[in-house]
């Protein structure tokens, strides 16, 4: 996550709020408005010394169901990663894991895949593969 901030890669739209998860633990000092720094990191800078995000979060592991693919099927998490989108009339992904999602977790997978390239994994989330 603070790599990506530090690239210039926003949360993904329909993000859990960052602020209300985090505020009640913000040094008094520490600005409020990171919903607003997370969508629009090339905005802002992390000072020096500022904790890796990553030492902030936990990630639950989730009870996924087993989807049988073709052996030739791409590895999904190498081609969202790569950029390369879901090909046209693929079956929908949101129709066959919404049920399993964490609570917050963005509901609208078929545009993310069908458009990895302006989302990013955050930090902890599972191999689609696993």
């Amino acid at each position: 996550a603070t790599e990506s901030f530090i690239a210039g890669r926003a949360l993904p739209s329909g993000h859990v709020s960052v602020t209300e998860m985090f505020e009640d633990y913000l040094p008094p000092d520490h600005p409020l408005n990171l919903d607003e720094m997370m969508q629009n990191p090339t905005d802002y800078e992390l000072p020096l010394g500022h904790p890796d995000f990553s030492t902030m979060m936990k990630v639950e592991e989730l009870d996924l169901p087993m989807i049988a693919v073709y052996f030739d099927h791409p590895n999904v998490t190498e081609s969202f990663k790569a950029g390369r989108p879901l090909p046209p009339g693929h079956v929908s992904v949101t129709d066959m894991l919404e049920e399993y999602l964490p609570p917050g977790h963005p509901l609208n997978l078929d545009g993310m895949l069908q458009n990895p390239s302006k989302y990013q994994l955050p930090l902890g989330h599972p191999d689609f593969a696993d």
